[in-house]
């Protein structure tokens, strides 16, 4: 699904996969270094797994990125797990 970003740098078309039965919000390293977005450290890493019950080969997650999502009027704060995305 095509969406607009808004960061520092401007505004950037993007596209996301919506409801992909994943249990948490997540966004490409790729993603937040080309778009200069900017992450947090986690405290604790977290673990990825795949559909199939494997671990993701990118490796735990060490970082989040807190973004503001807009549907019309409609504003909400989201964290974003930072990891590989490969081609999604």
């Amino acid at each position: 699904m095509p969406f607009d970003l808004y960061s520092t740098k401007g505004k950037e078309e993007e596209h996301a996969l919506v409801d992909s039965g994943a249990t948490a919000n997540f966004i490409d390293y790729k993603t937040i270094k080309r778009l200069g977005l900017g992450s947090i450290k986690l405290n604790t890493n977290r673990s990825v797994k795949n559909i199939d019950g494997t671990l993701n080969r990118a490796g735990d997650i060490t970082h989040t990125c807190d973004l503001l999502i807009s549907q019309g009027r409609k504003q909400v704060c989201t964290r974003f797990f930072v990891t590989n995305l490969g081609g999604d």
